[in-house]
Parts: structure tokens; sequence; C-alpha cells
């Protein structure tokens, strides 16, 4: 069903509910990753299709979802490149919000789905509307701005790794200094301006996101998260430190079910490619013309069957004591 949620500015959106007896279900909110994505988790070149499977895969569990186009994508109204954390995180509320209202949704159980950056906004729309459970794939446990800093300090290691030929051009032309160059430079700029856009290098970058990035600590929000929550992240995800598993384990309140699962990547895809960054990176437009892991998928429903137990059991007890 395609709805259109109001927040600050109108979200288009696709709310899936499972066919059958008309009555509540339990709901699953898909919050994105960064970068300019649909609702499907798709951007220009990359159509991963994340939250188009995923939804399909709650579904046949029995569970509602709603997945929407970020701020200034696809149908949805506004800008994309002035929009910040803050505004990610109102959106997100806004979609929780609307959803809960609408007659075939439970909204007493509510879980937040969040992949990548999704899994920093969650935690903070958590603060905002307490939900049931939280779902946080190739997720981190520290700001963004540290884990971009790792990125690049990974990028290169591996740059200076590379043999033969182009390691020896690589080397002549300086590209790892370069490429710290161009990091503090961009730094400078985004520090040195308020608006919320700016040009660099001839490119728009969203500079208000990035700022704001700076301020938040995804850690904080974890230590008030209560409900169950299940975290998995891939050995070859080089976008996200897999060591952050045990650190949002050790951060959330609630019960933590922590997966990791070999070979798959940031795109919650398996990959036979060395664990190399610049391979990696290299293989996923090749990789997203595959179905996301069926590990992952058994994992998801697995923690949603074992959630759904845990609710009945809990509501049981709750109309036994009246």
């Amino acid at each position: 069903m395609e709805v259109m949620v109001q927040g600050e500015y109108p979200l288009a959106a696709t709310l899936t509910y499972p066919e059958g007896e008309s009555q509540k279900y339990p709901l699953v909110v898909m919050v994105h990753g960064s970068g300019p994505t649909d609702r499907d988790s798709n951007a220009k070149g990359m159509p991963m299709n994340i939250f188009k499977q995923l939804s399909e895969v709650v579904a046949a569990e029995g569970f509602a979802s709603i997945r929407y186009d970020k701020r200034g994508v696809g149908a949805s109204k506004g800008d994309f490149y002035e929009t910040g954390v803050h505004d990610l995180i109102n959106d997100a509320h806004a979609v929780v919000e609307f959803a809960k209202k609408h007659p075939k949704i439970d909204s007493e159980n509510v879980i937040l789905l969040g992949h990548s950056e999704g899994s920093i906004i969650a935690p903070f729309v958590n603060e905002k509307v307490s939900v049931d459970g939280m779902i946080l794939l190739a997720g981190t446990a520290e700001p963004l701005a540290e884990t971009l800093t790792w990125q690049r300090e990974e990028i290169i290691k591996d740059v200076r790794t590379v043999k033969g030929f182009q390691g020896w051009l690589i080397r002549l032309l300086k590209v790892d200094e370069k490429i710290t160059k161009m990091n503090d430079d961009l730094t400078v700029a985004l520090l040195a301006s308020d608006e919320p856009v700016i040009k660099y290098k001839g490119k728009k970058v969203n500079a208000k996101w990035n700022r704001e990035h700076i301020q938040f600590d995804v850690s904080k929000p974890l230590q008030k998260v209560t409900c169950p929550v299940l975290a998995i992240t891939g050995t070859k995800d080089v976008n996200v430190k897999v060591s952050d598993l045990e650190k949002i384990k050790s951060l959330v309140q609630g019960e933590c079910e922590t997966h990791i699962i070999q070979d798959m990547t940031h795109l919650l895809r398996k990959t036979d490619v060395e664990h190399s960054i610049s391979k990696i990176l290299n293989n996923n437009k090749k990789s997203v013309k595959q179905p996301i892991d069926s590990e992952l998928k058994d994992k998801i429903i697995s923690w949603l069957r074992n959630w759904k137990n845990r609710q009945v059991k809990t509501e049981n007890a709750e109309q036994m004591v009246k």
C-alpha cells in the first residue's frame, strides 16, 4: 500500500502487511543507510533492494513493515543535500508515529530495523518513542565521524599494499598522502561553513549532515535501549568494524543477540573476493545482482519468531494478572 507520511516534509512510503485475516500486525520500521536511497534501499547506479527483500521476509513471518523514500529522494519532498542527522531522526520518528495509527498495525509491538547509518538513527528514534525490538544490520557503536576516519585509514593501508607496477606508480604519485590531504581540506571547508550544502571541487557536499555527525555518538542512546536487540555484521564488511558487535551487546540494557556472518559484506551479500577494501568495494555493483544473504534472512526469521513468542507469553501473563 502506497502512503504519504506527513512529517516536516511529506515522505512517500510503502506499508506492507500479510494477506489474510483482518487483524492487527506487529510492525517493522525500516531505517536507511547513508546516501540518497529510496524505500527499497536503491541509489542511482546501486540497486541494493535490501528493504524490498526484507519486507517480503518479515511479511512471511506475519509482520507488517513500512519503508520510505528518504527526504528529497524518490517521491518524497525536501532536499536530500540539506538534510542533517536531526532531520533523519525526525523523519524516522514521523514514520513510526504514522504507522502506529494505521488500523492494521499493533501499536504496542513495533520493531526498528536499521541498516548501516540506520543502525545509528534507530537508537536515537527509540529515545523519542520507545519501541519493542531493534534489528541492527552492519551497525556501529561509535560516532560516524570516527568510523569514517577508520575507513580512510583502512583505504590508505590497502593502497600501500598494492604490488607491481601499479604499486610503484601509487607510491610515486604519493596517493596515500593525497587521500589524507583531500580529507583534511574537506574537513576544514565543512567546519568553516554553517551552510547546509557547500561546493567542494565542483561537487555538492551535504555539509550539515557531516557536521552534525561529529556531535552524534550512538553509544549514548544505545545505553537506553531496553528492548530485545538483534545485531548482525559480516566478516567482509569494510564499512564498519565487526568488533563493534560486542560493544553494542555491552551497551544495550535489554537482551542482545549478535551474529558474525562469514564472507558477508556491507551490502548484506556474501563474496569470495579477498578481504581487501578496494576489491570488495569494486565488486559491490556485481554483488547486488544477487539476493541478500540467505543466512542473514534465517537469522532474522529465527529472531522474529522468538520475539513473537516472547511477546505472546508476556501478553498472556498480563491477562492472567488482570
